[in-house]
């Protein structure tokens, strides 16, 4: 049936049509047991209608979960950039998870299910990525890599949502995003850095002397200056 696909677009459609021919079955199954019983003779356990009853009903909470999980999605999908609650989606989507693999395990084989799980799972990963590029050490540039990396067409911008930067299917680029956010921070702490060192090495002063055969005036170095130079050197280092 199209309504074990987690494609399919009318599955309640689908499913109130099996659900009123299982009833008719039902039906005619009760009518065919009260004729049994009234000449008292065997009749069967209908085992297959059973089944069929007892899918029906776990494909129908299925589906009911799928959409909720799907409706929650899209309206995260509205969010603009700067107003991505992550945490909060995060902990919504663990519940689904975790709601999920409470399901009944028949269902764990079927498409739909295996749509439904897959699909957090993406959202899950997605989200650790967005956390990751909220970091404000990330710039312009940054976002240019994440575009050639992921080959997708992407500019940010404050009209940017969630669903653009799902769109980049940073699910399967998440190693790509935490190196591109790894190499930001260290840029950012490098800035951070040298703007540090034009602050202090602008009140440098170099002392000044006069060589005693030449009369030249020399740069003199004071035992600050010198210590001051090799701290330096050595935080570059590290």
């Amino acid at each position: 049936m199209r309504f074990f696909s987690f494609k399919c677009s009318i599955p309640y459609d689908i499913l109130t049509k099996a659900n009123k021919l299982i009833c008719e079955m039902e039906d005619e199954m009760k009518a065919q047991e009260d004729c049994a019983n009234l000449f008292e003779v065997p009749f069967g356990d209908f085992k297959e209608l059973h089944m069929c009853r007892k899918e029906i009903r776990m494909v129908k909470q299925l589906w009911d979960y799928i959409f909720l999980v799907r409706t929650s999605i899209d309206e995260w999908k509205t969010t603009p950039w700067k107003d991505i609650d992550v945490e909060n989606m995060d902990m919504e989507c663990k519940k689904f998870s975790k709601d999920i693999r409470g399901l009944d395990k028949e269902m764990r084989s079927w498409d739909n299910f295996i749509g439904l799980e897959v699909t957090v799972k993406n959202m899950l990963t997605s989200l650790r990525a967005v956390g990751e590029l909220q970091n404000p050490a990330i710039r312009e540039r940054h976002w240019q890599q994440l575009v050639t990396a992921t080959r997708v067409s992407f500019t940010m911008s404050e009209e940017t949502t969630l669903a653009d930067l799902l769109n980049l299917n940073l699910h399967s680029f998440e190693d790509e995003v935490h190196n591109i956010v790894d190499k930001a921070i260290k840029e950012m702490a490098m800035e951070r850095m040298l703007k540090e060192l034009d602050v202090v090495w602008s009140s440098m002063e170099f002392s000044h002397e006069l060589h005693a055969r030449t009369g030249y005036t020399l740069l003199r170095c004071s035992e600050e200056l010198i210590e001051t130079l090799e701290e330096n050197q050595y935080s570059f280092k590290t």
